[in-house]
């Protein structure tokens, strides 16, 4: 059957441990091998540090269940933009599902395939362009997904299960051997220009990049078997483990080197940590095994990103080709566009700016998101809730208080940043009018 007709359908085959693997492959990734050190350098506290990374994950946990009402009740592909598409409607629909496929993801993807770039140039004896091995590594995904949902869900099932063993593994030895230099107090001063408030935002930026993807798995609603009752357990379940691997870990990187020292050398603070334990060996062989954790991180933007896509298709918000699905299960024509598009930002090679760009995006669409929680419940209070939000209205309340207060602090110590990513908002909005508009008047 050809690939250009609509005669295939996606197929509920993903069961909770599906759904756990995407959840825990999309959040352990380039964030926890690459931010460490940068967030090192911000804060330069080790107790800021670690208070910072549990913040963030309370934040991703409050988030979780939130999210988990909605993707309980409205178990359609395409995830966060499904849920503003009902509360707001078509145009801030589409404000949602094209910023998260043209900056959220797409954005995230280019920076893994920088630090999958990065990683492999220093296996090389630093040798190679990191945008043309960036670029490779992407054309590389492309094929990959081109077999279909079910070997690319394999694959990431398998790589999750390795990427967690090997965390696990760093998080031990930094834990077991190291001396907790990283606490010793004359060894932790604050680092400068960019402690205090500005310190806070680029530091959480990076946060928020490491736990980013704690909702991916609602994007496959449509392929979840059961997803009323499996989403909020893939979703909740998927971010705690991860909140709980990632202070573990910043533990055990505090236990040999201190802030300074993660902060020097931030692409290689897995493999300076066991270094510090077990040698020079140890830590090139930590190197090439962190290459699997980014690789199944970066797998995760290829699965979830062409199903967006699909979903925005299917109510006429992106283009009917997006709809395509192949005899493997795959929205084929959305994975070109997108292979395209992560290939292109890949090729800046600036790992810093990409996630600070995204992540100024991300947060005040969240936002936008978060609070059609309350749209839902006021405007559609029938509608039947499989899971049902802990804590209302105070619990949802304060984590939509929190996104506000943290936007506003991004927006006052970044106004350049600010500046660009509500360029990008704006021009994403412009477009959503046009198209909405467009498609009221062709059903005249």
């Amino acid at each position: 059957m050809s690939a250009n007709t609509n005669t295939y359908n996606l197929q509920r085959v993903l069961r909770i441990r599906d759904g756990m693997a995407v959840t825990i492959g999309m959040i352990i990734g380039a964030g926890i091998l690459r931010t460490p050190g940068l967030i090192a350098g911000y804060l330069g506290d080790p107790w800021l540090i670690l208070g910072l990374w549990f913040f963030g994950g309370v934040v991703v946990a409050l988030s979780t269940l939130v999210l988990a009402e909605m993707s309980a009740a409205l178990p359609e592909a395409g995830g966060k933009y499904v849920y503003a598409r009902h509360a707001w409607g078509d145009t801030m629909g589409f404000v949602t599902g094209w910023s998260e496929l043209l900056v959220s993801r797409g954005f995230s993807g280019a920076a893994k395939a920088v630090a999958i770039a990065e990683y492999v140039r220093i296996l090389a004896g630093d040798r190679g362009n990191i945008q043309i091995i960036a670029l490779a590594v992407c054309v590389g995904f492309f094929f990959l997904h081109t077999r279909g949902l079910k070997a690319s869900s394999q694959f990431q099932n398998i790589t999750t299960v390795i990427k967690v063993l090997i965390v696990v593994a760093i998080a031990a030895a930094g834990i077991a051997a190291g001396d907790f230099i990283g606490f010793q107090p004359a060894l932790t001063e604050a680092s400068g220009p960019t402690a205090g408030l500005l310190g806070f935002a680029l530091a959480y930026q990076s946060i928020s990049f490491a736990y980013y993807g704690w909702e991916d798995a609602a994007k496959m609603a449509e392929e979840i078997k059961d997803p009323g009752t499996a989403l909020p357990k893939i979703l909740v379940g998927g971010a705690l483990a991860v909140m709980v691997l990632y202070l573990l870990i910043n533990v055990a990187f505090l236990g040999v080197l201190t802030p300074a020292e993660m902060s020097a050398d931030p692409e290689l603070i897995a493999a300076l940590t066991i270094s510090s334990v077990f040698g020079p060996a140890a830590g090139t062989a930590v190197t090439a095994a962190a290459l699997i954790i980014l690789l199944s991180s970066l797998n995760v933007n290829f699965l979830g990103l062409p199903r967006v896509a699909y979903g925005l298709a299917q109510h006429r918000l992106s283009p009917q080709a997006f709809t395509e699905v192949d005899d493997r299960g795959t929205p084929r024509k959305a994975l070109y566009f997108i292979s395209a598009w992560i290939g292109l930002l890949a090729l800046s090679g600036a790992f810093e700016f990409l996630i600070r760009f995204m992540m100024t995006v991300a947060i005040a669409v969240d936002t936008m998101v978060l609070l059609g929680y309350f749209k839902l419940r006021a405007q559609r209070p029938d509608l039947e809730r499989p899971f049902v939000m802990p804590g209302h209205p105070w619990l949802p309340a304060l984590t939509i208080a929190l996104y506000i207060a943290i936007l506003a602090i991004l927006i006052g110590t970044q106004p350049q940043m600010a500046l660009g990513a509500g360029g990008m908002l704006l021009a994403i909005l412009i477009g959503g009018v046009v198209t909405t508009r467009s498609r009221v008047n062709n059903s005249d």
